[in-house]
This record gives C-alpha cells, structure tokens and sequence, in this order.
C-alpha cells in the first residue's frame, strides 16, 4: 500500500480514534487507582485487613488496564471494555509458603579420616 492509500483508510482512522478515548479512560482509571490505593491503606491502618471486594475489583482494574495499553500501543486488536466483557479475576492458587529453617545449637558432626 502507498502512503497515500494508508491515509485514506477508514479503519487507521478509526483506531486512531479509539486510542484517543482509550487514552482519556485511561488516565480517568489511573485516578481511580490512586483513589483504591488510599482507601486500602487507610482500611489497613484502621482495622488490619484489607477491604476484599476492592482488592478483588482491583485486580479486574489492573487486567483492564492491561488490556487498555496491549490495544492503544497495537500489541493487540482486541478492544477492551466495554466492546468486551470486563476482565475476570484468574483464579490462581497461592503461591508455597517457604519452609522455615531451624537452626541447630550443635556443630554438624565432622567426617572421620580415614586410618584413624
């Protein structure tokens, strides 16, 4: 294609458009994040635990940021919400705690030499 062909195509244009909006949404969602970060810091600082429906709706926010930047920078043609469902929380298993180690008072026993 000319150059003169990719000016005169509608759907250039049409993405252009889209990533504008997506653009403006996502700078609207990063204020919204702000806003959950205190909030959660506050609840934490207050009570000691974490407001859970809002840790969960902020993992569906951080997918959809995702999937914001994945179609403004052409990573993917997808569009994300609300031309798509919005993204669900993966359910994934916690990851293994790590196994303390217990120290012992006593030196490890030393090898015998050999004729000895």
């Amino acid at each position: 294609m000319t150059i003169k062909e990719n000016v005169k195509n509608p759907d250039t244009w049409l993405r252009g458009l889209f990533i504008v909006i997506f653009g403006a949404i996502l700078y609207f969602v990063f204020i919204l994040v702000w806003l959950l970060v205190v909030f959660q810091f506050v609840s934490k600082l207050l009570t000691g635990d974490l407001n859970r429906p809002l840790a969960d709706f902020s993992v569906g926010l951080l997918r959809y940021i995702s999937q914001i930047l994945s179609y403004i920078t052409f990573q993917s043609d997808e569009r994300p919400f609300p031309f798509n469902p919005w993204p669900e929380k993966v359910k994934t298993e916690p990851a293994p705690r790590p196994r303390s180690r217990r120290r012992t008072t006593r030196p490890p026993a030393r090898a015998k030499k050999e004729g000895s």
